[in-house]
């Protein structure tokens, strides 16, 4: 299970007891989920952010609880900060730590004209990096996954597919599948990833991914999130 942490921490960028960072005169919001492996509990997340019309802001914590909490004591504390321009989110900084067991990541990235220009710390990978000006436009993992799980227009849902970079991997993310289901949408895609991964991980190279949305007027908030990987299903239950 702590490989499949480790190698999801870009995509699963999790939260518990976290609180978004301020931003003026903006609309904030917090949602929780329970984080399951073939039905079994891992964790909790809590996923807090903070929208004004130009900034958005997001800061996710996750630790795993229950059984799992007596076999790891994984956690997770990213955040990322960034300006809103039309539909889209544009990073300007990420910031990563990880425990998980005696491994450890500790990563920061700035950026600048869309590109990151630097990243200082501890990726926890010995694979040769991805150079930033080849992911130019990429978004930092929190990010690419606030995108996706943010409450959102019924008809902007199953758009998102775009470049991930964490300060050592270039990865994509793509929900573009759209099948209208009771209540709701669900759009299903792929993580897949690209470049700056070990040899191992480049045997998992594409998981399959599908993200639940229930109506709210006209607006789609996510209520399920399906990760499909080599350990099994794993899901994301929004209380």
């Amino acid at each position: 299970m702590i490989n499949f942490i480790r190698g999801f921490r870009g995509l699963l960028s999790c939260i518990f007891w976290a609180a978004a960072s301020s931003v003026a005169a903006s609309e904030t919001q917090q949602a929780r989920y329970d984080v399951r492996l073939l039905g079994a509990k891992l964790g909790e997340m809590v996923m807090a952010s903070a929208e004004s019309a130009t900034r958005y802001s997001v800061r996710s914590r996750f630790r795993a609880t229950g059984a799992m909490a007596a076999l790891t004591n994984a956690k997770f504390d990213v955040s990322a900060k960034g300006r809103i321009k039309g539909q889209r989110l544009i990073p300007q900084s990420y910031s990563e730590v990880t425990a998980e067991g005696d491994h450890a990541t500790n990563v920061q990235i700035t950026y600048s004209g869309g590109m990151a220009t630097r990243i200082s710390g501890d990726t926890g990978s010995k694979a040769p990096p991805v150079d930033p000006a080849h992911v130019r436009g990429a978004l930092d993992p929190l990010t690419a996954l606030y995108t996706a799980l943010r409450d959102q227009p019924v008809d902007r849902a199953c758009r998102l597919d775009a470049d991930v970079f964490d300060g050592q991997r270039h990865a994509r993310l793509s929900l573009t599948q759209r099948t209208a289901v009771q209540g709701g949408v669900e759009c299903a895609g792929q993580y897949r990833r690209i470049a700056g991964y070990s040899s191992k991980s480049r045997k998992n190279r594409t998981i399959p991914i599908s993200v639940r949305y229930t109506a709210q007027g006209q607006t789609l908030r996510a209520e399920l999130v399906t990760v499909r990987t080599r350990y099994g299903k794993v899901t994301l239950h929004r209380r």
